[in-house]
């Protein structure tokens, strides 16, 4: 160890031996996790208009990318999936869309693991799904509901999704979650969080509009709508990362073998 107190050397790599394990991440902490999203699935966020049909959604939401960051794409998924499938039997006053956002959970989990990968082209994978998602989605309404100056309006946020996970912006995101300094995890966990919502919306509403659809005057609503509702997850999901990365490092907890933190 340095003078200054700061330890010296290459860094030690701990593993967990033995124990039941899923993608590299052990069961237990996708059981907790799992427990977690099932608990904030209690807290409805009132909005005007949820996914075009109104109600609530749930505050889980706003974690599940923060999920993927810290498990990885399979196990956050799984884990976010369990979460939402108990939340609707316990907390059926934000299961607003019922057993397809099992679904949802599990995409937007999974994309969060996905894009703090260092490796592969899982994300080329993943940009395909959210863009067939935004085309599909936008097409099919300028063929029944709206012209493409209103759809373009309505879907802006969603569209910045898809260019930022395209663009460098996704592995910027990616580098600042792994980063030590708590400023630079924060901007990273805003930056990601928001890349990995808006696409997990995009897919959401794709699948919605299909089984559901909603009329022009819901898209005009959805306008304001969006990007506050994004805002926010984005800010919950965060400041909950900061804290839980910052006591996650501090205890020296094992990572998962595809954590990004």
């Amino acid at each position: 160890m340095a003078a200054g107190g700061a330890p010296k050397g290459e860094e030690r790599r701990v593993e967990l031996v033995g124990g039941i394990a899923i993608d590299g991440t052990p069961i237990a902490y996708i059981i907790v996790w799992a427990a977690v999203l099932a608990v904030l699935s209690f807290i409805p966020i009132p909005v005007s208009v949820v996914f075009g049909i109104g109600g609530t959604f749930p505050l889980s939401q706003a974690v599940y990318a923060l999920v993927g960051f810290i498990l990885g794409p399979w196990a956050g998924a799984l884990a976010a999936g369990i979460g939402r499938l108990i939340g609707i039997f316990i907390a059926p006053h934000t299961a607003t869309v019922g057993l397809p956002s099992v679904v949802f959970a599990m995409v937007w989990a999974a994309a969060g693991g996905i894009l703090v990968e260092k490796k592969g082209h899982k994300w080329l994978l993943a940009l395909g799904v959210f863009g067939l998602a935004y085309l599909g989605y936008v097409g099919r309404a300028l063929t029944i509901d709206v012209d493409l100056a209103l759809a373009l309006q309505t879907t802006l946020t969603n569209l910045s999704g898809l260019i930022l996970w395209v663009l460098p912006t996704r592995t910027l995101a990616r580098d600042l979650i792994a980063n030590r300094n708590p400023a630079r995890l924060a901007a990273g966990l805003a930056l990601g969080s928001w890349i990995v919502n808006t696409n997990g919306h995009t897919f959401a509403n794709a699948w919605l509009y299909y089984t559901v659809g909603w009329p022009a005057n819901v898209w005009r609503i959805l306008i304001p709508v969006i990007p506050v509702e994004q805002l926010f997850r984005t800010f919950v999901g965060a400041v909950i990362g900061v804290g839980v990365i910052a006591g996650l490092r501090a205890i020296g907890l094992v990572k998962p073998a595809k954590a990004g933190y």
